[in-house]
C-alpha cells in the first residue's frame, strides 16, 4: 500500500510539475529536485516534500524539474529537461540527492537549496521567502 501511495504521489507530482512547465514564462524560480530510489532522505521524505512543494506553488512562481539519478536511464531522461532550461553546467557541482536546488529563472544564478527533510511548514516558508527575492 505504501508503494502504491508513493507511485500515485510521484505521478501527481509529475502532472503538477509538467503543468507548471507551461507557466514557465511566469516562473521566478526554477527548482531542480534531485532524487534517487536509493536515497534514504528521498525515501523518508519525498512524498511529503513533493506535496509541500506543490501546495506552496499555486501561483506558479516556481517551475520544478525532477532530476532522478536512480539509474543511467532515469538520469538521461532528466538531463534533457535540465538542458532545455540551460542549467546543465550549473548543476554539475550539485551532487547530493534529497535536495531541491533553486535557480533564478531569468539569470540562472543559484538562489538557495531546500532539503527534502525540512518540515512541510518550513518548505512553505522558505518558498515564500525565496520567491519574494529575499
Amino acid at each position: 500500500m505504501k508503494s502504491l501511495k508513493k507511485v500515485l504521489a510521484t505521478a501527481m507530482f509529475a502532472i503538477v510539475f509538467t503543468a507548471g512547465a507551461y507557466a514557465q514564462n511566469s516562473a521566478k524560480i526554477i527548482g531542480i529536485v534531485k532524487t534517487a530510489s536509493w536515497c534514504s532522505v528521498c525515501k523518508a521524505n519525498e512524498e511529503r516534500a513533493m506535496a509541500a512543494l506543490t501546495e506552496n506553488n499555486k501561483d506558479g512562481a516556481y517551475q520544478f524539474v525532477v532530476n532522478n539519478i536512480t539509474s543511467a536511464e532515469t538520469a538521461k531522461k532528466s538531463t534533457a529537461e535540465i538542458e532545455k532550461l540551460g542549467l546543465t553546467k550549473l548543476m554539475e557541482p550539485y551532487m547530493a540527492t534529497g535536495v531541491v536546488y533553486l535557480f533564478d529563472a531569468k539569470t540562472k544564478k543559484p538562489v538557495n537549496q531546500l532539503i527534502m527533510s525540512l518540515s512541510s511548514e518550513d518548505i512553505g516558508k522558505a518558498m515564500g521567502y525565496f520567491k519574494m527575492g529575499k
